[in-house]
């Protein structure tokens, strides 16, 4: 029987915090044989003392590692722990809270679309915030997203911004993993050299990981049956967070785009060509 297991990563300012993301993890209605959550030994960005190491819940492994793999520290530790073994890794991010039957949607999606990565939150690579150059992947059907349009906008701003809905208003294929959402991979899934990311490129996990899997051929659907959004940003630390980051002189979009440029000349994916040497 396939055993699934939760994993995520945290960073030193979230220590103290990450527990009661934590705890609402252990009210999932899914058969989740183990809880991980992976903490390097030392950071790209932060430093902190072996004594400052987040207490957990009873139910819950921590996992000590030796390398910052950036936020791919969230999966491929895992991955790397599973191997080889009938597991399902649902991965997903600490600052967020998932309603209690997130993780079984996930199981139940997988069965539809066994040889899939699964996904609730994702994107087109030619959406503002990725390539933007009118790429369009050829798996089909392609997810559909709502247009945020006057009706849209207007809504937002009749609700002082409290209505959000989930982008995606139909299901299907997409091209970007979007991890915030959760994401449910196979270890195999993942090859050796999904571990060494680029600098720059370790900031901005989604686009890497989904590289790695359009690399080995591998889908990526997303799901919007019975979907509940996440709840957003719940002790973010704003400060710490990834999206505000500018790292050697790129900011998120920027390195999506390098991540982007990287996979096209390396591997000839998502329209790029390799070129012979």
């Amino acid at each position: 029987m396939t055993r699934l297991v939760l994993s995520l990563t945290t960073i030193p300012p979230r220590f103290p915090i990450v527990g009661e993301n934590l705890s609402h993890l252990l009210e999932q209605t899914a058969e989740i044989e183990s809880i991980n959550l992976y903490v390097a030994r030392k950071y790209k960005r932060f430093e902190y003392e072996m004594s400052e190491l987040p207490e957990v819940p009873d139910s819950v492994n921590l996992r000590v590692i030796d390398e910052d793999l950036g936020p791919a520290t969230k999966v491929l530790p895992a991955a790397q722990e599973y191997k080889g073994q009938d597991v399902q890794i649902l991965f997903c991010d600490d600052d967020k809270l998932y309603d209690v039957n997130w993780a079984q949607r996930y199981v139940d999606a997988s069965k539809k679309h066994p040889n899939c990565c699964i996904c609730e939150e994702g994107g087109h690579l030619d959406a503002p915030h990725y390539a933007n150059d009118g790429w369009q992947g050829a798996k089909a059907p392609r997810a559909g997203f709502i247009e945020k349009d006057l009706t849209y906008r207007l809504k937002r701003a009749a609700s002082l911004g409290q209505w959000k809905p989930s982008k995606a208003n139909r299901p299907g294929y997409v091209d970007i993993l979007e991890g915030w959402g959760g994401v449910l991979v196979k270890p195999d899934f993942f090859d050796e050299a999904c571990y060494n990311i680029p600098d720059v490129l370790w900031t901005v996990d989604d686009v890497w990981l989904s590289g790695c899997l359009e690399r080995k051929g591998i889908p990526i659907w997303l799901n919007t049956e019975k979907k509940i959004r996440s709840l957003g940003h719940k002790n973010e630390v704003k400060d710490a967070a990834l999206r505000n980051l500018i790292y050697s002189g790129h900011d998120r979009i920027a390195a999506n785009r390098a991540c982007i440029e990287y996979f096209r000349e390396a591997h000839g994916i998502w329209g790029g060509k390799v070129v012979s040497k």
